[in-house]
């Protein structure tokens, strides 16, 4: 590291990706997470950085790391870099008309896990040279930002940084295992024992409870893991709601009731517009369209196995 003209030792691209890691995550362990490395790496790399040049970025306190004024200015033109970086990239990419190279693709847990994997090896094989890469869960990675190429997302808008095409609506509905149903058909959805994925809770509750049952409602499990909550609704202990495609699928649960039409979404697969061009993103998107509409009736709630047994 050389210093500039006017003595000041000169911050590098690298030394800013961990100052904008701590900001946005305000701790150590946070910004390990997003860097992908230990917390250990990421405490020494901010120390030598405030060492090297002087500044102090952060106050440490018990609750995390706080952004000085340093911090906050360093934040600022950061993000300007940044993005100015991951404008580059997907310029460049943007230009490769080459059936290869690897393909970022986020989706919803569920269809991670029970869709894609089936629908991906036809695509690779007809495509041997393109590595699919997927990431899924609740966290909603940024097409912007270069952290996915491709995104299947269900929701009511999709962000308007973003170019693609709407395959179907998507639905939700509530479940039971049929044993538990079979005890309970006749008490009030409002008075049953819920299993629910946290961040669904507040956006059940106008369906189910009235304002004044709102205290009363029973969440007797709750977990950020779909997989969790559908074999705990499985295991006899409640209600739950959840994507048809995902409820309709599974032999052990049986749909209480049709589709909650109020919460009806969208699903559709995006691309950053810079990328449009690019060969192995077209291809996969044209790839996924096809195959997804063909099953449109699955996540629209219409292909039902078994509906209270």
């Amino acid at each position: 590291m050389k210093p500039s003209p006017a003595g000041i030792t000169e911050l590098e691209w690298s030394d800013l990706t961990v100052i904008l890691a701590i900001c946005r995550t305000g701790s150590l362990s946070g910004a390990a997470r997003t860097l992908g490395q230990n917390h250990s790496t990421v405490f020494r790399r901010i120390n030598a950085i405030e060492d090297k040049t002087g500044v102090r970025f952060f106050e440490r306190l018990p609750s995390g790391y706080a952004m000085t004024d340093a911090g906050q200015t360093a934040l600022r033109y950061a993000e300007r870099i940044e993005s100015e970086v991951h404008a580059l990239s997907r310029e460049v990419l943007g230009q490769d008309l080459r059936l290869q190279g690897k393909i970022c693709l986020t989706a919803p847990e569920g269809m991670s896990t029970q869709i894609l994997p089936e629908l991906l090896a036809e695509f690779c094989r007809q495509h041997p040279e393109v590595t699919v890469e997927i990431s899924g869960g609740h966290g909603a990675l940024d097409l912007a930002r270069r952290e996915a190429d491709v995104a299947i997302r269900a929701t009511r808008k999709p962000p308007d940084a973003s170019l693609g095409r709407k395959v179907c609506d998507f639905r939700f509905a509530i479940y039971s295992s049929p044993a538990y149903l079979k005890e309970n058909r006749n008490k009030p959805l409002h008075e049953q024992p819920w299993c629910m994925i946290p961040g669904t809770i507040d956006w059940l509750a106008p369906h189910v409870w009235k304002k004044k049952e709102q205290a009363e409602r029973q969440i007797v499990f709750a977990s950020n893991a779909t997989l969790a909550v559908i074999n705990a609704t499985a295991a006899g202990m409640g209600f739950t709601m959840m994507p048809c495609y995902m409820g309709d699928a599974d032999h052990r649960l049986v749909r209480v009731d049709a589709p909650l039409e109020a919460l009806t979404i969208e699903l559709w697969i995006l691309t950053h517009p810079d990328l449009r061009h690019t060969a192995r993103v077209k291809a996969l998107i044209a790839y996924l369209y096809g195959a997804l509409k063909k099953d449109s009736d699955l996540f629209e709630g219409k292909r039902v196995g078994k509906t209270k047994a």
